[in-house]
């Protein structure tokens, strides 16, 4: 009877625990951020380019500007009516947008403070990808076992990962968002910036 309940007790238990099993691949938790630095082993290029874009430090946008440290950028704040010499860097509506994986695991911290917050304070490439940390894992463990290993779409997603659309763009080029609205958003054109081959050199 013991053994019984026992067996009925772990069951039950069982029904409560997260786990994806895809591609022969177990998920006991949830993806967290791990950060862009961990996709340039595989995605050099990318990385280099986007290093030079201003996604690289978005956060720095929203501290105070003045016209005469950066012109471009304080007529975009007076033009989206925000006051250029406040400071947006410890509002978190504004946080949402230019870090990754604001309050979430693994991604900047709601407080804002310390060598996460660094590492974290920038629009990179989980921002669009989703968090990386399963897909890491068990790439550099496929890579290691076998150089041409093969991930499916299916298998990547199961990982955490997103094949991101003009939708998932949306979530903060939207009307929350006063310096590049959705109706002021062009999704081939972003994509063409971010992802473009004839840039990246």
């Amino acid at each position: 009877m013991r053994l019984l309940m026992a067996a009925g007790s772990f069951l039950v238990a069982m029904m409560f625990v997260p786990l994806m099993v895809q591609d022969g691949v177990a998920q006991e938790d949830a993806p967290a951020y791990v950060g862009s630095d961990a996709c340039k082993k595989c995605h050099f290029k990318e990385y280099r380019y986007w290093k030079k874009t201003g996604k690289f430090d978005a956060v720095e946008s929203l501290k105070p500007t003045t016209e005469a440290d950066d012109a471009a950028l304080f007529a975009k704040k007076t033009a989206a009516k925000l006051d250029p010499a406040k400071d947006y860097s410890t509002d978190a509506s504004c946080l949402a947008g230019h870090t990754t994986g604001h309050g979430k695991a693994g991604g900047f911290p709601a407080d804002g403070k310390g060598e996460l917050a660094e590492k974290m304070a920038q629009v990179g490439c989980e921002s669009c990808h989703g968090p990386g940390s399963k897909y890491v894992e068990h790439k550099t463990k496929g890579l290691e076992a076998d150089k041409d290993a093969k991930f499916t779409f299916e298998g990547m997603s199961a990982m955490g990962l997103v094949a991101p659309d003009s939708a998932n763009c949306l979530t903060c080029h939207n009307e929350k968002n006063p310096a590049n609205p959705a109706e002021a958003f062009d999704y081939d054109k972003a994509k063409e910036l971010v992802h473009s081959k004839k840039k990246k050199k």
